[in-house]
């Protein structure tokens, strides 16, 4: 067996605020990490992270700071001369800007690009021709496009040739050793006996309003039931301030903003929800779904985008579609009611996540990605092949 090589990744991406790709970057930099052969380095274009499980990782981090405006051309040669001085193997860019910033180092310094910008399933309208063009030129010069869902390579229409879809993968030590339901549920204001949670940014993606309808609905039936919103938003949101505003006169919903402890959070809740708004956004895969998914809680969601690839309709939770928000909080009900059927969906979305959408399933993919995109550089190809041979 020859002795592995060490492969240097740059991986490029706005920032590392709380939201699914870079929650899906950490899970990819904690596998690769752990196998000891790749030397890796993050850049960020906005000094953000609001991930503490970074900083345990000790990759280098290097952010280019903007001078001018959001889509700074001084970037395009800060990036250049950060590939110049660290010399990767391979890039691995995040986002559509951060893919189009790369390409004069692709170009002139002969490094592959593997892009994994496709993270969501747009409609069509909601694209600009601008954003088109930017997508064209950054698909043409990659090495490699990867979608985290089949939705997102219908909606983005890449070269097939080069394109591969990589599920998300999440690392289930995450929800290990957690805080107690108990403890929680003091320190979040959830005093009834059945809590539902929906975790999801609040902005035009996502369909808070229809959250805040079917909560008011069981809320109106029951009193045993809280509902809690947990994500982030921008300071200053109108919208932020109205659900804040609402549950003021309404003490059994609940908005806990952007916080650390999430999986301990939902932990504690009964019922997992994801209303995205399909006027605007498709999902890809939702880090949300994964995450109820791997606590063993039952999913509502609409089918927006990727989602039908990871919720199975009636087997780990519902599926819905146009239902009225009487018959989504009819779902609701008939989850607290039904305790087999509640955790017997759980279950079978734990073992989903376990079969499909593993760490480790996530982790060999995209190490086979990195060996393609290598295959015609001249890379020494034999070495991965003979080394990660018995893994593939």
């Amino acid at each position: 067996m020859f002795e592995k090589k060490t492969t240097r990744i740059i991986f490029f991406l706005g920032s590392l605020r709380a939201g699914g790709k870079e929650r899906r970057l950490i899970e990819l930099l904690t596998y690769l990490k752990k196998k000891g052969n790749y030397k890796m380095m993050v850049v960020l274009t906005e000094d953000v992270i609001h991930f503490p499980d970074f900083h345990k990782l000790g990759v280098k981090c290097t952010v280019l700071e903007k001078s001018l405006s959001k889509y700074d051309p001084t970037i395009f040669y800060k990036f250049y001369k950060v590939c110049k001085s660290f010399k990767p193997n391979l890039i691995h860019s995040w986002g559509a800007v951060q893919s189009f910033y790369s390409l004069p180092a692709v170009k002139m310094l002969n490094i592959p690009l593997v892009n994994s910008q496709i993270t969501a399933a747009p409609p069509q309208a909601m694209r600009s021709s601008f954003s088109k063009l930017i997508d064209n030129a950054n698909f043409k010069y990659s090495k490699l496009i990867i979608s985290n869902s089949k939705a997102g390579l219908n909606a983005f229409s890449p070269p097939l040739e080069k394109s591969k879809v990589i599920y998300n993968g999440i690392n289930l030590n995450r929800f290990k050793n957690l805080p107690t339901s108990e403890e929680m549920r003091s320190k979040y204001g959830i005093k009834t006996p059945y809590a539902v949670a929906m975790v999801a940014s609040i902005s035009p993606n996502k369909d808070y309003d229809r959250f805040v309808r079917v909560a008011e609905k069981v809320t109106a039936l029951r009193n045993d039931v809280t509902f809690i919103g947990i994500g982030g938003y921008c300071d200053g949101d109108e919208k932020y301030k109205e659900l804040v505003d609402l549950t003021e006169s309404r003490p059994r919903i609940v908005f806990s903003g952007v916080i650390d402890e999430v999986e301990a959070l939902v932990n504690a809740c009964d019922i997992g929800i994801l209303f995205s708004n399909k006027e605007v956004h498709g999902e890809g895969i939702s880090n949300s779904i994964m995450e109820y998914m791997s606590l063993a809680k039952p999913v509502i969601a609409n089918n927006a985008g990727g989602t039908s690839e990871i919720l199975r309709d009636k087997v780990s939770g519902f599926l819905v579609d146009e239902e009225s928000d009487d018959e989504l909080a009819a779902m609701v009900l008939e989850l607290i009611d039904n305790q087999e059927k509640r955790e017997g969906f759980g279950q079978k979305g734990r073992e989903i996540i376990e079969n499909v959408f593993s760490l480790e399933k996530m982790g060999e993919s995209f190490e086979k990605a990195y060996m393609q995109a290598l295959s015609s550089t001249g890379y020494e190809v034999e070495t991965f092949q003979e080394v990660y041979s018995n893994n593939f």
